[in-house]
């Protein structure tokens, strides 16, 4: 049995590659094998939409991942924070909570999209409070579907055009001293159960920089950071050989 670990896919019908190479990555998994999804798997969810060919692959795709024996666990990304335990259902996936540990054979491994990481960004973190609010989440959802299409199109055209050069992407970026506080509190918020007694790893995407980073923070062995899919394709692989291995590789031809 292993553990596949993917994110920011961003998958979308003009994008046929990426969902060929989504279907092939997952045709690929064997029975007992576990896929973690960490997020922004669709470009953009606006809720269930039968025209969305994207959902329609993910559907299919992993409902025969599931009938060989693969089970497909989600965690939400900021494109798809919408994305409730039902829905999730409904693409035979398993949603789990934001932060997340991943044990496997004594190794512990924290899962998460990625973007608390970036503590500094401060406008972003004031914009994922007030879409995280129930309410607001409640009200878009009974908008029709064409206006929920109308508005998740408005917020892709904004992100595309906020790009920012190489110092601001620094700035903004991962700020280890938090990665370390989200491990110590979960490790404290899980104390009374006496699991996890340490993270060994924590693998996250959102920033797009495929990489690992060690010695950032004590205790902590590595940090692995998933590349978004586009020309390549990245994982993180987890067998029982030992800790976690980043690869990345090309798209599949079509």
């Amino acid at each position: 049995m292993a553990c596949y670990i993917i994110a920011d896919l961003h998958l979308q019908a003009s994008r046929p590659e990426l969902l060929q190479a989504f279907s092939s990555f997952v045709a690929a998994l064997k029975a007992g094998d576990r896929l973690f999804i960490l997020g922004d798997l669709f470009n953009f969810f606006i809720g269930l939409d039968p025209q969305d060919e994207a959902q329609n692959v993910v559907r299919q795709v992993l409902g025969q991942a599931q009938e060989r024996g693969v089970d497909s666990f989600f965690v939400h990304g900021n494109r798809d924070f919408l994305l409730s335990s039902r829905e999730a259902h409904s693409f035979h996936m398993t949603l789990l909570p934001d932060t997340w540990v991943l044990s496997h054979n004594g190794t512990n491994i924290l899962l998460t999209h990625g973007d608390d990481f970036c503590s500094n960004d401060l406008a972003y973190q004031r914009y994922k409070r007030k879409v995280s609010n129930r309410c607001l989440q409640f009200l878009f959802r009974l908008l029709p579907l064409w206006k929920r299409r109308q508005i998740g199109h408005s917020i892709r055209m904004r992100s595309q055009e906020m790009t920012r050069s190489p110092e601001e992407r620094e700035l903004y970026g991962v700020v280890p001293a938090t990665v370390a506080e989200i491990c110590a509190y979960y490790v404290e918020q899980h104390a009374a159960t006496l699991f996890p007694q340490r993270i060994d790893y924590v693998v996250h995407g959102h920033i797009h920089e495929f990489g690992r980073h060690e010695g950032e923070c004590k205790d902590l062995k590595a940090r692995l950071v998933l590349g978004a899919w586009g020309n390549m394709l990245s994982y993180c692989y987890v067998d029982d050989g030992g800790g976690p291995v980043l690869r990345e590789e090309p798209l599949p031809a079509v």
